[in-house]
């Protein structure tokens, strides 16, 4: 390792906790399954958030209402104090989640890990493990092929275990960051009763685009969204086990339930928003990949209330270690026209892993969105009421709605 690498090495964050990675300390992730995945790449996954807002002033954060549900101890965060992943012991804490065997005088943890990882972390012919092992001084037993359990770890004392399970935690979320998104939150547009209004004119925004601007570069039927489909991204996540899938269903269900009380505390209060206006996600209109409708909320007295609620919910969820943020702010946006959906007019489309395990981005063929721009840019949608917020599935399209599947939905309404 250079001596750059030395004094400035990589960070990786797991939930709110903060890690100096040691590379060589570290099993490789090139193993990982190189088997071809669904994934939903209608959106570049920076395209969901912005940094372009920063006041400067966190002090306000410990005013917050806090939604954390219970949290068992798993894959999802890492209790351990920031450290650097070395062969050194960390310090020892009261932690209820690590067994005292009398009998045995052994000190024993379980982790429930999605058998997607199991792979990763136990290596060929078992190399993996066997380094973890020998490096942590404890034993770590996985479920035999037939079984479902949790993954245990026992050493004869409390900082071994402490120790293999943070090294564990860390390579999970190493690989987790290289598997394609499986489910993504959003808020559907034209899921209601009230949407009639709203597809008609996305409907006349897309027919009068193809007839006056059929003669641009790339603009092309395939470009449009689906009405069915018109949606917010709030953020995506790697869900790998049917575990993930219900800590995540709990944390939206407990999230916001505390948020929406404070951010609508009487029946008054509704997310109605205006769709109006077009932008796009490059600096070049010329070379346009996704168009989309900016959004705003239809609020005189508080127009960042439904900002600061999905801001405030993606914070938690963040912390999960189940989603990434890339940025600080959420950009509110509907995606209207989308290069990728060229390949693929459901939005699901399939990519291919490298041989590290990364996705690949897909082919895309820009379109020339000057003339879009020029005679479109500030046609209104309408307005409409943001009522639900979903758990979608990316795979798995509902043939019945014409939206995506679902893992769970949440009402967007005031909280008595």
């Amino acid at each position: 390792m250079s001596s750059l690498s030395i004094l400035r090495p990589d960070l990786l964050t797991i939930g709110n906790r903060s890690y100096r990675i040691n590379p060589s300390s570290l099993p490789g992730l090139e193993s990982t399954n190189t088997q071809q995945h669904q994934v939903y790449r209608e959106e570049e996954e920076a395209d969901y958030y912005t940094n372009n807002f920063d006041d400067g002033n966190n002090d306000d954060d410990d005013d917050e209402p806090s939604c954390k549900p219970q949290q068992q101890r798993s894959t999802k965060e890492s209790e351990a104090k920031t450290q650097t992943v070395h062969k050194e012991q960390p310090p020892v804490e009261d932690d209820d989640t690590i067994d005292f065997l009398a009998k045995e005088n052994m000190y024993v943890c379980e982790m429930d890990i999605a058998s997607a990882f199991y792979g990763v972390l136990i290596g060929k012919n078992a190399e993996n493990k066997h380094k973890l092992e020998s490096e942590t001084n404890a034993q770590i037993v996985f479920p035999r092929r037939d079984e479902i359990g949790t993954v245990k770890i026992r050493s004869r004392t409390k900082a071994n275990v402490q120790s293999a399970r943070t090294r564990i935690e860390i390579i999970i979320d190493r690989s987790r960051q290289m598997q394609p998104f499986t489910h993504f939150l959003s808020i559907p547009i034209c899921q209601s009763s009230t949407s009639i209004n709203l597809k008609q004119k996305y409907e006349e925004f897309k027919k009068n685009v193809l007839e006056q601007c059929s003669d641009e570069r790339g603009i092309t039927n395939e470009l449009f969204q689906q009405v069915n489909k018109l949606h917010l991204t709030i953020g995506t996540l790697v869900l790998l086990s049917k575990s993930e899938i219900n800590y995540i269903k709990e944390t939206l269900q407990e999230c916001t339930k505390t948020l929406l009380k404070t951010i609508m505390p009487t029946d008054k209060e509704r997310f109605i928003v205006q769709l109006k206006g077009l932008e796009f996600m490059n600096d070049d209109p010329g070379f346009v990949d996704v168009l989309y409708a900016k959004v705003q909320l239809v609020d005189q007295t508080n127009s960042n209330r439904l900002q600061n609620f999905l801001d405030r919910l993606n914070e938690e969820l963040v912390n999960t270690g189940l989603m990434k943020q890339k940025f600080d702010r959420i950009k509110l946006h509907v995606t209207l026209m989308n290069s990728l959906l060229r390949k693929d007019d459901t939005g699901i489309l399939e990519a291919q892993k490298t041989t590290r395990g990364r996705v690949k981005n897909q082919e895309r063929e820009s379109f020339d969105a000057k003339k879009v721009l020029r005679l479109f840019g500030q046609f209104d949608f309408g307005q409409i009421e943001l009522n639900e917020l979903h758990l979608s599935i990316m795979h798995e399209p509902d043939r019945q709605t014409g939206y995506y599947g679902c893992e769970t939905k949440i009402l967007l309404k005031p909280i008595n």
